[in-house]
């Protein structure tokens, strides 16, 4: 069992980050549950770091609040190698294409940029920025680690509860391998932890208010995905963790 878990770690950071695992590892039905299962402590390895560069920034140095909510999205950004990032602009060029459903898989499958995926992108990252200079200087700092761990959680119900738009690509390759209903107990755990520290961090209300956006999010992300796509890729994994992180934050704005 502890193999299979030190496995799926190694997988998590191989291919969701930009460490570098230099290992030919297994890719066993156990061993692609744990990797997923590994994702939201990814997301708090990210969150516990980007809390540190943000506290020292505030504390220790005169940076201004929009060098320091920068340099906090760059961090996450470089630390992914843009993964995320680069599916949330496919997804942009893909939607707003107009397409049917099988011309939007593809030109998903594109691996230029184009207009519509350029402006997605840009005005995700310029919303991420603004949002972090507004909240950088007046949030309990903790609370940062658990944006990328909530975001994460997300993409294991999507992951879990939502079939593949197409049978080939590495999304349908893992979940053909992975134990879903495992990952589906994960994230309910996850949830769970992540609400109770919410709570005791921030207090009852606002913690409230983060857990019904981040519900509210999934079920229409999920539902916007099933009937525009027919299910979930990649690219829209990482299209929903971006736009996750995005929301979180901005309701975070309403309760600082």
């Amino acid at each position: 069992m502890m193999q299979h878990l030190s496995n799926g770690i190694a997988l998590a950071f191989q291919f969701f980050s930009v460490v570098p695992v230099r290992k030919e590892l297994p890719l066993e039905k156990k061993d692609v549950t744990a990797m997923y299962a590994s994702l939201p402590l990814l997301g708090a390895l990210l969150g516990c770091t980007s809390m540190i560069i943000a506290s020292v920034l505030r504390d220790y140095t005169e940076v201004s609040p929009l060098l320091a909510a920068f340099l906090v999205v760059f961090f996450l950004a470089a630390a992914t190698g843009g993964l995320h990032l680069d599916g949330l602009a496919d997804v942009g060029d893909a939607y707003f294409s107009y397409q049917d459903r099988e011309r939007r898989l593809e030109i998903m499958g594109d691996p230029r940029i184009g207009a519509f995926g350029t402006m997605v992108l840009l005005f995700a990252v310029l919303g991420k920025i603004i949002v972090a200079t507004e909240l950088i200087y007046e949030l309990p700092l903790v609370v940062l680690i658990l944006i990328p761990v909530l975001s994460r959680t997300g993409l294991l119900l999507l992951f879990s509860t939502t079939q593949s738009a197409k049978n080939n690509g590495l999304a349908s390759f893992f979940r053909q391998r992975a134990a879903v209903k495992w990952l589906l107990f994960a994230s309910c755990l996850y949830l769970l932890i992540s609400t109770c520290l919410l709570i005791y961090w921030i207090g009852l209300v606002p913690a409230a208010g983060i857990l019904f956006s981040f519900l509210l999010m999934f079920w229409l992300y999920r539902k916007w995905c099933l009937h525009q796509f027919g299910g979930v890729t990649g690219d829209l994994f990482g299209a929903y963790i971006e736009g996750a992180e995005l929301l979180l934050w901005t309701v975070l704005l309403f309760f600082i």
